[in-house]
Formats: C-alpha cells, sequence, structure tokens
C-alpha cells in the first residue's frame, strides 16, 4: 500500500471514531496512539502528553517507551514545541522525534509525540497527518467542555 493512502486510511479510521466518541476525548487519545503505532511500521512510539500544572504526564502510550512518563517543564522538546507554539521535529540517536503541541484558546493541552524506528523516515506527509491530530484534538476539546 502506498503510503499517501495508508495515511488517509489512518484519517479515516480515526474519524469514525471521533464521531463516535462525543465528549469522551480519552477514547480518542487512546485510539490515535494505538491505530498510529500498529498501521505505520515506522513509527516505534506514539504518545499523548497532557500539560499539568508544573509537568508533561504521559496519559496515553503505545509501542516502545522512549520518553519518561513524566517530564518537567522547561525540559526537553515537549516543552520547546510548547514554546514556539508549533511542530518540532528533530534526529537523534538516527531516530526521528515529532512533537505537536495542541490547545484550548492560547492554554496547552497537551502534545502529540511521534517516535520512529532508528533510520526510518517521517516526512513532511507524516506531520501533516500529526497536525491535523492535533487540530481535531483541539476540536473535540473545546466539544467536550461546551
Amino acid at each position: 500500500m502506498r503510503k499517501a493512502d495508508l495515511l488517509d486510511e489512518l484519517r479515516s479510521e480515526v474519524g469514525v471514531v471521533s464521531d463516535k466518541s462525543y465528549g469522551e476525548i480519552d477514547k480518542l487519545y487512546q485510539f490515535v496512539c494505538h491505530i498510529l503505532s500498529e498501521k505505520v511500521p515506522v513509527y516505534q512510539c506514539v504518545s499523548i502528553y497532557l500539560a499539568k500544572s508544573a509537568i508533561f504526564q504521559c496519559k496515553y502510550h503505545n509501542g516502545c517507551r522512549l520518553l519518561p512518563d513524566v517530564i518537567p517543564f522547561g525540559e526537553g522538546f515537549l516543552s520547546l514545541a510548547a514554546v514556539r507554539g508549533g511542530v518540532v521535529r528533530e534526529k537523534r540517536g538516527g531516530r526521528t522525534e515529532v512533537f505537536v503541541p495542541f490547545y484550548q484558546g492560547h492554554h496547552l493541552i497537551g502534545e502529540l509525540v511521534v517516535i520512529g524506528k532508528p533510520g526510518g523516515v517521517i516526512d513532511d506527509e507524516d506531520v501533516s497527518l500529526f497536525c491535523e491530530l492535533a487540530s481535531l484534538f483541539e476540536t473535540k476539546v473545546k466539544e467536550c467542555n461546551s
């Protein structure tokens, strides 16, 4: 299967679950972590970190555990993405790490984190999907709070 087709299939599956999970953002977080790591072999680690007081707390995770469950604000790429207000994509140790923050207004809710396998390619198509998912999370958070 071509990569573009696979990513479109993922969008469709996530959309179906999103539509069925009205008011249940946790279900969507969990599904996204699961489906991304199961369907895309290059995604070795997929996590949702939520911002809480002075830390990022891993709420959902699938795949290898490559980051700690708790990361203090000001440390690492999670904080860098939050401060920049946008995607951070870095190569470390042969792996591509992508951090995509999502917000409610100006308030940071959390970040989608995807780490690739060593030597694996996470390109602009992948990052575009991650940004779409972050936007979906923002919409669902707004829906849950209304």
